[in-house]
């Protein structure tokens, strides 16, 4: 499987579809998607299970990939919600989850805590990743070498 194939196959059809039946979820698989993303943007030569490069590449992916109304919330986005759902399955204490039909703004404030809508963020995230797949597309971004990942029936 190449990683255009896995971004559009996993990041995007299968997260869609959890975004759609568990949106809690959701939240925790899109963060580890934006991780990825990041790697796969991030110089081809660095292997994915390099330590210590998560904050970085999650980073990086909200900078580039991500509107610009993220850009400001790229701490409290990687240790409240992607440290917090990849550690113990729940944001920390400054992040509230939400979902689009009670109708939540996106990135805004409730009690002093960022709120995210799930669906939203899903939306925002599946534009970033078809931005990686131009870019692998455009040659601007370098596949790796060999499979991506193999999946055995």
């Amino acid at each position: 499987m190449t990683s255009r194939d896995f971004i559009r196959n996993v990041l995007i059809g299968e997260i869609e579809d959890i975004v759609n039946r568990h949106h809690y979820l959701s939240f925790g698989l899109i963060t580890q998607g934006i991780e990825l993303l990041g790697a796969i943007i991030e110089d081809p030569q660095k292997e994915f299970s390099e330590r210590n490069l998560s904050e970085g590449r999650f980073k990086k992916a909200l900078k580039r990939l991500f509107p610009s109304e993220y850009h400001i919330h790229k701490d409290l986005l990687y240790t409240e919600l992607r440290c917090g759902m990849s550690h113990v399955l729940r944001p920390r204490n400054n992040i509230v989850l939400a979902q689009r039909q009670y109708g939540h703004e996106n990135l805004s404030q409730m009690d002093d805590k960022l709120l995210l809508v799930a669906e939203d963020f899903f939306d925002d995230f599946k534009d970033a990743c078809n931005q990686v797949i131009g870019r692998l597309d455009s040659g601007c971004t370098k596949e790796r070498a060999g499979p991506f990942l193999t999946l055995i029936p």
